[in-house]
């Protein structure tokens, strides 16, 4: 699996989870990559800014693909243990380092509230170069 985001930045996570969380207030759709704990913590933090999160394209082992827009809100990020390998009557549990980043989706207001901030500084740009 291979998810893209706006600035072009490619990752591989193990997986990719999707659902609703309460994040800042608001219940969210929200986006879960699980990556290996190889990773770097830092350069994770780096490349799931909010710019960078407007638009992430995950693209499927099979080369399926599917678009999400909006997922700029970073609601988590944490290395921990993760279950692995379940306990068997033969074998314990098997866990592993493994770092969540979670990131939430713009509410509809929020979208349109970024727009207009968008809209009012091309006019006020264009009056101020007039």
């Amino acid at each position: 699996m291979t998810i893209k985001l706006t600035n072009g930045a490619e990752l591989n996570p193990i997986v990719v989870t999707g659902g609703a969380s309460y994040v800042q207030g608001a219940k969210r759709d929200t986006l879960h990559f699980v990556f290996p704990a190889t990773e770097s913590m830092a350069a994770l933090d780096a490349a799931f800014s909010a710019a960078a999160c407007e638009s992430i394209t995950i693209i499927g082992d099979d080369g399926s693909e599917a678009i999400h827009k909006a997922y700029t809100i970073r609601a988590k990020m944490e290395k921990a243990l993760v279950e692995v390998t379940p306990a068997t009557a033969e074998a314990e549990a098997v866990f592993e380092e493994r770092i969540t980043v979670a990131m939430a989706q713009r509410t509809y207001t929020e979208s349109q509230l970024a727009s207009l901030t968008d809209t009012v500084d091309v006019l006020v740009m264009e009056n101020l170069l007039a």
